[in-house]
């Protein structure tokens, strides 16, 4: 693969206030050196393999292979069909020859491949980082500038270094990396690809940002400027860093737009994104959504209600959504409210179209949030409407779950039509003295086993 890019790939970032305790000491003792700067660029040979091979025969014959072969050894470490590392001896043998061969080139041969590589979980690792730290001081150069100014050689601490310099100072772990000197490196090197880890896990442990300064520091952090993904295979724990330290919190005031950033980057979960698969914070953004669905139909049916009525359903169905017995929720609007809820949530909205039927016509304003409790499915209609409650939500009455147009027929309960689950269709009678709510209450507590009490939906 070809190991140089463009170090245009992030744009300039903003500060993020992420600091690391090293963060001091390696800024004063990179300050004290003006190394030359070294190119690190490796094109792997054709016949890498047949070089490990002849590699491994010369170390174990006890003397050192040819100049060709010995030049591109240290890329025989982790790649190809059989590397050194999977091979008895191996490491050793080239490892034992770099450190007795006092030649400067191959150490630096050496420590480019780790830098490119840097296999993190892999033990030879450790082992190549050792040869490394003990024999940098024998040359005075970039890479033992770099190795002392950023623990270069440790694999444990470099990564951790790199990442907070990069996020205190607004750069990537590639521009820290040139700042030291150490230029050419892709962004995907795998040294950069385990310091954008170590900065995601610093900004996701940050108790400092705010939530406008954790979105930030995410955008810039972990999205090139054209708004393309640095690691793709890493945008589980991209996603999480943002999310996850609202986890048993109330939301940040910004929700809104958090889902915006999250659902543009990763799209929307509730609609089958393989996305989300690696994400642990997937349950809480799904939650924020079916809040934010909830809050789509009470703010927008709200200017189409009579207040004295529509106080009473908000109070009952945030009680609901309080207690997290809401799987799901989507909603459909009639024209007027679709209009409505694009200009109060954004063009982004996402939303059914509801259409009359033979059977119903619609009024203005008319709109159905639709629930999954438990196994069921619930309809709640605006207005003067009913709730219609589905214990199956595979019956086939049932209302088929986000699609993009409904009509009337397909999202209430029809007196003639035979259904062979348990269902109930509650009218919204007496909302002051509690009726309805008391019956939809018991429907729910035999969906879920859990009673939402009149305390919590009282007004």
């Amino acid at each position: 693969m070809q190991m140089k890019r463009a170090l245009a790939d992030l744009a300039d970032p903003p500060r993020f206030g992420v600091r690391l305790p090293e963060r001091a000491t390696a800024v004063a003792a990179a300050e004290a050196i003006a190394p030359n700067d070294i190119e690190v660029e490796i094109k792997e040979p054709d016949d890498l393999d047949e070089i490990a091979d002849r590699v491994a025969l010369a170390f174990q014959a006890g003397h050192p292979p040819g100049r060709r072969d010995l030049k591109h050894a240290p890329l025989c470490l982790w790649d190809g069909a059989r590397p050194l590392a999977r091979r008895p001896g191996g490491v050793d043998g080239l490892l034992d020859h770099v450190s007795r061969s006092g030649r400067k080139s191959l150490f630096r041969r050496l420590a480019a491949t780790y830098v490119i590589k840097f296999p993190f979980g892999d033990p030879s690792l450790m082992r190549v980082a050792d040869t490394l730290r003990v024999i940098a001081g024998d040359y005075v150069d970039t890479w033992s500038a770099a190795a002392d100014a950023l623990s270069l050689f440790d694999p444990a601490r470099a990564p951790g270094i790199i990442a907070g310099i990069a996020l205190e100072t607004g750069r990537s772990p590639t521009d820290v990396l040139a700042s030291h000197g150490i230029r050419g490196l892709a962004t995907e090197s795998k040294l950069c690809e385990a310091a954008f880890l170590a900065g995601i896990s610093q900004i996701c442990e940050s108790v400092t940002l705010s939530p406008a300064a954790r979105l930030a520091s995410i955008r810039a952090w972990g999205f090139r400027a054209d708004g393309t993904l640095l690691f793709p295979q890493h945008r589980g724990p991209l996603a999480d860093a943002l999310v996850l330290p609202y986890a048993d919190v109330d939301p940040p005031a910004i929700v809104n737009q958090y889902l915006d950033f999250l659902l543009k980057a990763f799209r929307d979960p509730r609609v089958g994104s393989e996305n989300w698969g690696t994400m642990a914070c997937t349950p809480i953004v799904l939650r924020w959504l079916t809040t934010l669905t909830l809050r789509q139909f009470l703010d927008v049916v709200d200017g189409y209600a009579l207040e004295s009525h529509w106080k009473y359903r908000r109070k009952f169905w945030e009680a609901v959504n309080n207690r997290r017995l809401i799987s799901d929720a989507w909603v459909a609007f009639d024209g007027d409210g679709a209009f409505k809820a694009r200009r109060i949530f954004g063009a982004n909205t996402q939303y059914a179209r509801l259409h009359s039927s033979k059977r119903k016509r619609i009024e203005r304003g008319h709109a159905v949030l639709l629930l999954k409790i438990g196994n069921g499915i619930v309809a709640e209609w605006s207005q003067n409407g009913i709730c219609n409650i589905w214990h199956d939500a595979h019956d086939d009455t049932a209302p088929k779950w986000r699609r993009q147009d409904y009509t009337a027929d397909e999202v209430r309960l029809i007196d003639d039509t035979e259904i062979l689950c348990r269902h109930a269709s509650i009218k919204h009678d007496q909302s002051e003295r509690y009726y309805w709510q008391s019956d939809v209450a018991n429907q729910i507590f035999d969906l879920t086993g859990v009673r939402i009490t009149p305390s919590e939906y009282r007004i």
